[in-house]
């Protein structure tokens, strides 16, 4: 016993600061793993996998379909790389996480190489192990929808137009347009504003007027252009030749207005159908856990860097792309007539660089000293991290009581490690030992997230557990239905989607002349069947809950019988009673 702590406080206390981040960072790749083998969620993840397999299935790939009907929201970025992934390794969780997973730590990466353009190495490495730490993006690689892919587009976008405005060279200039491209693709015209807000902002504070109106930049346009033409040719295909289709409830809609602008800006001016109407200060109580175990240090650090723009010295900053890429985006996104949570995520990476630059400014005294975080930052770090650490301890007494001496041991085993960080009198109290014990608190939350609570609560949405039950029935696919209700999830797990009754008149037709086949129904519609006379017997019943729309009674074990509702899997038979089957 006293070798193995002797071991572990070698590997904390290791003069190499890189050597203790291979093993940081090995724990966080565990965690992004162990996330991808989790069920997709319904509704928009699990939305997006039965598109791209169903992409697969009708090989429509630039006129894109959701259950055989034309399709107008999101662009295809995700669903082409979906649908790739599921050709290279079938129809899984794993396979449909693996391409935004391998964006975000794209991302990741370019966060690093952004930040040595400006900081030195340890600032850099700060700066992407705070974003691979955050808890925004482990949620946003475990409950994987467009945002994901657009974090890495916008990141690596800016990443190589700071590297051609910095050290010039055509490829620089090329993969910086092409990367906006692909966030384009990833999520409509953000994936070029944002870039173009942080490159405008360091070139306007810089007063770099000549770079402005660099003739280069049409180049660039046309870079993005030609990424974004296999999508725009099948909108004007689809919708633009046709006017007279009807899409959300409209006619003469084009496929190209709408990406171009109804899409995102029409949801500053109102044009846009989707609205909720949220608080222009939604993203602030958003930001106080998506950027957990750093969220306290935010405010610090972006005011600091604030404070230049303000001062004598404007210009000196090391870079002011962080600053626009963070604040700019997050005004206009606060601004948006339609908010949810994981749309504030793509400024994440930014965040990260004003912390990291944040905890290496030199003191004021003495600009050769080292760096070293103050005790009001140590302060802010461990209120994160008591309050992540509470919120698992809930989890795993109230939310899903467990007694499972393994999820308590490795539990038990990283608060012993947290605490040894911090105890450990022999430890620099730098600011590499401070991002690590902030790493060390996002153990702790991840591993209770992405090994407990996730394999825990996915189950309640039911339909992996219908797909399971119907294939160990031996229920062929294409013997299942709905009436009165859908589930994408479901039709990902099903392998094709579901014919979806409204009329119980429909479904005695299709009985009667085909024989028996499967219902999904929740309460109301088995009663509407039992009313209009439709034969049947109930095959299987599923608790279930909306797992994406969390409520206090569900987290609450004692309580949550009394919000689940039931699903039913209703064997339909022929009005004669004879089974044709």
């Amino acid at each position: 016993m006293t070798t193995n702590r002797f071991k572990l406080k070698v590997l904390l206390n290791t003069a190499d600061p890189a050597v203790n981040y291979s093993w940081l960072g090995l724990g966080l790749v565990l965690i992004l793993l162990a996330g991808l083998g989790i069920d997709i969620m319904d509704v928009d993840a699990a939305q997006y996998a039965s598109m791209a397999l169903e992409m697969t299935q009708n090989g429509s790939w630039l006129q894109v379909q959701h259950r055989g009907a034309d399709y107008l929201d999101k662009p295809p970025l995700i669903f082409w790389v979906s649908a790739i992934s599921f050709k290279l390794f079938g129809a899984d969780n794993w396979a449909y996480k693996l391409p935004s997973v391998l964006a975000a730590i794209l991302g990741i990466w370019a966060t690093y190489r952004f930040a040595l353009l400006f900081y030195p190495l340890k600032t850099a490495r700060q700066a992407a192990f705070i974003l691979a730490s955050s808890i925004g993006l482990i949620v946003i690689c475990n409950d994987i929808r467009t945002d994901t892919l657009l974090l890495g587009m916008t990141t690596c976008a800016i990443w190589q137009l700071a590297a051609y405005l910095e050290k010039g060279g055509w490829p620089y200039l090329i993969g910086g347009f092409f990367f906006a491209g692909l966030a384009m693709l990833a999520k409509g015209p953000i994936g070029l504003v944002m870039p173009g807000l942080a490159v405008g902002t360091q070139l306007l504070l810089t007063r770099r007027w000549k770079a402005v109106f660099d003739w280069r930049w049409i180049v660039g346009l046309a870079v993005t252009a030609l990424v974004l033409a296999p999508m725009c040719w099948g909108l004007y295909q689809q919708f633009d030749l046709q006017p007279g289709k009807v899409v959300n409830g409209r006619t003469g809609v084009s496929g190209l207005y709408f990406f171009f602008w109804e899409q995102s800006f029409g949801r500053i001016t109102g044009e846009n159908q989707w609205r909720n109407d949220a608080s222009v200060f939604y993203f602030l109580h958003v930001y106080l856990w998506a950027f957990l175990p750093w969220c306290l240090l935010l405010p610090g650090a972006w005011w600091q860097r604030i404070k230049t723009l303000f001062s004598r010295n404007l210009g000196t900053a090391p870079e002011y792309y962080a600053i626009g890429a963070f604040t700019l985006t997050f005004i206009a996104l606060s601004l948006s007539k339609y908010k949810l949570p994981h749309y504030i995520f793509v400024t994440l990476p930014w965040a990260a660089v004003l912390v990291a630059a944040y905890l290496n400014q030199a003191p004021k005294d003495n600009a050769r000293k080292t760096a070293t975080p103050g005790p009001l930052n140590w302060i802010l770090l461990y209120m994160s991290g008591v309050v992540g650490i509470v919120v698992a301890v809930l989890v795993l007494r109230v939310v899903f009581p467990t007694l499972d001496a393994r999820i308590w041991g490795i539990f038990i085993l990283l608060i012993s490690g947290l605490l040894l960080f911090i105890y450990n009198r022999t430890v620099p109290a730098d600011s590499d030992a401070f991002v690590h014990r902030g790493i060390w608190i996002t153990f702790i939350i991840g591993f209770v997230m992405n090994f407990y609570f996730y394999p825990q609560l996915l189950p309640y949405q039911s339909s992996r557990s219908v797909a399971d039950y119907a294939r160990a029935n031996q229920i062929a696919p294409e013997q299942l239905a709905y009436f009165h209700r859908g589930s994408f999830a479901l039709d990902f797990y099903n392998g094709r989607y579901l014919t979806k009754y409204e009329l119980p008149a429909d479904v005695l037709r299709r009985v009667n002349n085909s024989g028996s086949f499967w219902i999904h129904a929740d309460e109301a519609g088995k009663g509407e069947l039992e009313l209009s006379g439709v034969p049947f017997v109930i095959e299987h019943r599923f608790p279930t809950f909306q797992v994406a729309l969390l409520r206090p009674a569900f987290l609450d074990a004692t309580q949550r019988a009394t919000v689940l509702d039931t699903v039913f899997l209703l064997k339909i038979l022929p009005e004669s009673g004879q089974d044709l089957k």
